[in-house]
């Protein structure tokens, strides 16, 4: 072990006496360019970066044409078309044909075309009519202002009775309601057969019009309760007091 250490110092003294000749044969400054050589050796490398990947071009891509996907700048109002579409023209709904009477003293509308029978030969101050509207069978009656409203609806549903004894009669409402600007009242009712079956109804009502003092009785029956109310409020809310 001493040997190989004495022989290691021999060779660096060497080594030193070596470059120290060269160094004062190129006319150099010992301590002046004894770094130079020492300096020049091969650095130790350091870890360097990974190296950066530049981006590789791609084509731009162009904003859609679709004026859906393309947002529109809240700063700018939104393109107008240069020419506005021409509005169509909707067709008009067909008239509903009807059937007017206005030749008794009282205007009234009927829907559709409605064959109407008379009694006798009704006048402005007494008559009667009768028609049938969606399997709705109405009577309008019209005479002077003797008896109070309340007691012509009450004849008229003795009336029926009367007329069909073999069912059964049931009062279900009544009430007061407005015709024409009139206060006028009615009463509903039920019709049963023996078996207790409901086999129809309807509705009598009766006002008066003040100008003419005339008094107005409207009996409506039917198989189908709904049909004949429908019919009903129809009716009342078509009829108009001469004036």
């Amino acid at each position: 072990m001493g040997m190989r250490k004495k022989r290691n110092i021999g060779l660096t003294g060497l080594a030193v006496f070596l470059v120290t000749l060269v160094v004062i044969a190129c006319g150099g400054d010992v301590n002046e360019r004894a770094v130079g050589p020492l300096s020049t050796s091969v650095p130790t490398e350091e870890p360097t970066s990974a190296p950066e990947i530049a981006p590789t071009a791609t084509a731009t891509p162009r904003p859609t044409t679709h004026a859906i996907n393309t947002p529109v700048s809240q700063s700018q109002p939104p393109v107008v078309p240069a020419k506005m579409p021409t509005p169509t023209t909707e067709p008009s709904p067909t008239p509903v044909s009807q059937t007017i009477i206005n030749e008794y003293g009282f205007k009234l509308e009927l829907d559709g075309e409605i064959s109407v029978e008379t009694a006798g030969s009704p006048t402005s101050e007494q008559g009667m009519l009768r028609f049938t509207n969606q399997g709705v069978t109405a009577i309008l009656g019209w005479e002077p202002s003797i008896n109070t409203p309340q007691q012509v609806v009450a004849n008229s549903y003795k009336r029926l009775q009367d007329g069909q004894p073999d069912l059964h009669f049931e009062s279900i409402s009544e009430g007061a309601l407005p015709v024409s600007g009139e206060r006028g009242v009615f009463g509903g009712f039920r019709v049963l057969d023996k078996a207790n079956s409901t086999v129809g109804g309807g509705l009598v009502a009766a006002w008066v019009c003040s100008e003419s003092q005339s008094l107005y009785s409207l009996t409506l029956t039917g198989s189908q309760a709904t049909v004949v109310q429908l019919r009903f409020q129809r009716i009342v809310g078509s009829f108009t007091c001469a004036s």
